[in-house]
């Protein structure tokens, strides 16, 4: 499904920040068949970015947020106890961009928009279905959304003993939150994640440990569909999903 454009406040792209882009470019173009480049394609639509990085920077994934305007959503993060890492900058003709943390230290990016609003692909195999906060502290992490985007929370079990938050804004589900427990490393940091949506779970961990990756948890069944968390060559950390029949039906 292509994508116009993204309300204030909503997750709208996820860009791959390492030392090694093309190592980087040849693991994602074979794993979910994007065209590679300074921003990745599906079909000739925008769907993630690929920023290089300094020798020595661990590789990520950043997803960022849309603002109305990129220094007004630095100020509310200022104002919500958070820090600025990048002030606003321009990014050329597709739009400003500032690099923030939480007050957690999870750290993410606002984007507004120019040329381009985010990923101009959603709702298909290949592309961004999902972003999370992972973090240790849900009282921080609830507190500080909450006045920094105005996201309310809704508590639930996506498996058995593992709670969940989705956020909202109004009654549109814009991401979630997921609490680290004893099964993560002590010492791992806030952080936020990407999940992008697949076709077969399976599949896609074979032909991730084909390309060099690894697979660090799963595949897990969930009431929303088959899900990994995966890490590519260069050690950037990202989920996977095969959406649940439930789920692809509410998109008929």
């Amino acid at each position: 499904m292509r994508v116009r454009g993204y309300a204030p406040a909503t997750p709208c792209w996820a860009e791959y920040v390492t030392a090694d882009p093309a190592g980087a470019a040849a693991f994602y173009s074979g794993l979910f068949g994007w065209t590679p480049g300074e921003v990745f394609a599906l079909d000739g639509r925008a769907v993630a970015g690929l920023l290089p990085a300094e020798p020595g920077r661990p590789s990520t994934w950043l997803c960022y947020v849309s603002a109305v305007a990129a220094e007004d959503g630095v100020a509310a993060v200022l104002d919500a106890g958070g820090r600025v890492l990048v002030p606003a900058h321009d990014r050329g003709p597709r739009g400003r961009a500032a690099l923030v943390a939480d007050s957690a230290g999870a750290v993410f990016g606002l984007w507004q928009r120019g040329t381009s609003g985010g990923a101009e692909v959603a709702a298909e195999p290949a592309s961004m279905c999902w972003t999370e906060v992972v973090t240790w502290d849900e009282a921080t992490a609830v507190a500080f959304y909450g006045k920094a985007f105005n996201w309310s929370e809704r508590k639930s079990e996506i498996a058995e003993g593992v709670d969940h938050i989705e956020w909202f804004v109004d009654s549109r589900t814009v991401g979630g939150l997921s609490v680290m427990d004893e099964r993560y490393p002590a010492g791992t940091p806030a952080h936020w994640r990407v999940t992008f949506e697949i076709e077969d779970c399976a599949a896609t961990i074979a032909r991730c440990l084909e390309l060099g990756g690894t697979v660090l948890s799963g595949p897990l069944d969930l009431p929303v569909g088959h899900y990994a968390l995966l890490a590519d060559p260069q050690g950037g950390t990202f989920g996977v999903i095969a959406l649940s029949d439930a789920i692809l039906d509410t998109r008929l």
